[in-house]
């Protein structure tokens, strides 16, 4: 059986990622990836940097990492109110002025994706999609445009980060999709936020796959309802998501006294 650790959207909260890496050592998971966006919106841009860094974990570069290093003036991302872009901007500013020349440039170096294969089966990391770093893959979407996302990316699963929900889903593709492999099990995990969850609970998130067969899957990921075969292969493919307590009241005090907007420390604290 094989073990992995997913966690992404580590988002400068240092503490949480402390928290995260604490979680991981006593899973006794030694296989972990970090799927981007290690800065924007907490207090402590380097510090993150630093630990990815010497944690030695394979990272993916994230939109926000990239928008921030490259000093383009934009993260990519989403606001939905003119109040989100004036607190999206005031986090620009603080990360892109704390942000140092040599994190910036070690950020720009990180790969976009992150292939794996488990016997015949292609999992493949990303921070927002396949196709695009700042694509949302929320769980709206139809199981036919995620088989066909799937398919050109040629990959069984799919493993994101970005919107900050964790999740696992998993379909058998429909031969409606050109090409696809029919009769095969496509997967989508998302890796949830380590420091800056939106799914109501604050807590730090990050994601286990197991690798196994049938019966060693089940055991390991019993609340998994999605676990199931990857592609046609005989692996099968289950999910824990775990939750790391932290200090999340002192990390939305630090972000204020750094002069990030309160709301941003309210959006910590109530996930």
């Amino acid at each position: 059986m094989r073990r992995i650790a997913l966690y992404s959207d580590i988002h400068a909260n240092s503490v949480a990622l402390d928290a995260v890496y604490d979680d991981m050592r006593r899973a006794g998971i030694a296989e972990r990836y970090c799927l981007g966006d290690l800065i924007g919106y907490g207090p402590d841009p380097a510090g993150v940097i630093e630990r990815v860094r010497a944690s030695g974990d394979p990272a993916i570069q994230g939109n926000y990492d990239e928008g921030v290093a490259s000093r383009r003036g934009s993260c990519g991302c989403y606001y939905a109110t003119d109040v989100d872009k004036a607190n999206g901007a005031a986090s620009y500013d603080f990360t892109d002025t704390a942000l140092s020349p040599d994190d910036a440039g070690w950020l720009l170096g990180l790969p976009m994706h992150i292939p794996l294969l488990e016997d015949d089966a292609r999992i493949l990391l990303v921070h927002g999609s396949p196709r695009k770093i700042n694509e949302y893959l929320l769980l709206d979407r139809t199981e036919h445009q995620l088989a066909r996302l799937a398919h050109e990316a040629g990959a069984d699963a799919v493993c994101h980060g970005h919107i900050h929900i964790p999740y696992h889903r998993s379909f058998v593709a429909a031969g409606s999709v050109a090409g696809a492999r029919e009769g095969a099990t496509v997967h989508y995990v998302s890796s949830g936020s380590v420091g800056k969850p939106k799914d109501g609970d604050p807590r730090a998130c990050w994601v286990e796959l197991v690798f196994g067969d049938e019966a060693d899957v089940r055991a390991a990921a019993p609340g998994d309802g999605a676990a199931g075969p990857l592609g046609l292969s005989d692996v099968w493919l289950g999910v824990v998501v775990h939750r790391a307590a932290y200090d999340v009241e002192a990390v939305a005090r630090s972000m204020v006294e750094r002069g990030l907007p309160e709301r941003l420390a309210e959006a910590l604290r109530r996930a």
